[in-house]
């Protein structure tokens, strides 16, 4: 029976201890809390090309949350993921599409508040050589991000009429394929690495060579001696 009343007791002074810990966060505070939590930035950052596997993805971003008060705390719901603060910033990746984060109160575990944004869409056109020299501001088609889809027929028939439209030539330079680009690439790194592997060969080699001019111009020099004398 002693028992009995020992756990009761135990578990009513947790219930209460437990209300006493909500009862802390008055209106007041709430309202200081919210006016910390409208304070946070949430900035992003395009990371370019990413390796997946055996693809390159051009949708992740890097998003850093800035403000974060030390009584908040911030969750990403699709994720269940609390958000760990780094240097006075929380950074975290994410895809293009629709987010949000809840901010909570550390004090009394309410949410304060909650951050949508949305992270656009990177335009893949952008980076075809028909861009090259064309301003993505005035030009949707090439520019950096783009929010609706269009077949590569419509994206080039619509680039050439901007180019012819605006009078952007292509310039000499440009007419050097990626094909040749990688190639040359490719043959001095062939080259580099073959100097490397053999380059103690290559320097007794060159002094061979070396020697060998010598003496030839020392026995011509001596010639030239032997013929005056």
């Amino acid at each position: 029976m002693k028992k009995i009343k020992y756990i009761l007791f135990t578990i009513l002074i947790l219930i209460l201890s437990t209300l006493s810990v909500y009862a802390e966060c008055t209106k007041e505070e709430l309202n200081t809390l919210k006016q910390e939590a409208n304070k946070i930035k949430v900035t992003y950052k395009h990371l370019g090309a990413i390796k997946d596997g055996e693809d390159i993805v051009y949708n992740r971003f890097r998003i850093t949350i800035r403000n974060v008060n030390d009584d908040l705390k911030v969750y990403i719901p699709a994720y269940e993921t609390e958000l760990k603060k780094e240097n006075d910033v929380m950074e975290y990746e994410l895809g293009t599409g629709n987010w949000s984060l809840d901010i909570y109160s550390d004090k009394c575990e309410k949410m304060i508040r909650s951050i949508s944004f949305r992270l656009p869409t990177f335009n893949e056109y952008s980076l075809d050589p028909l861009c090259k020299g064309i301003d993505g501001d005035d030009f949707k088609l090439c520019g950096k991000y783009l929010e609706y889809q269009v077949s590569y027929d419509t994206f080039k028939k619509k680039v050439e009429e901007y180019r012819n439209t605006h009078n952007i030539k292509e310039n000499a330079e440009d007419n050097t394929t990626k094909e040749d680009n990688i190639t040359i690439k490719k043959i001095l790194n062939e080259l580099l690495k073959y100097v490397t592997d053999y380059q103690i060969y290559i320097i007794v080699v060159l002094g061979i060579i070396l020697l060998i001019l010598i003496v030839l111009i020392i026995i011509q020099k001596k010639k030239k001696r032997g013929v005056l004398e």
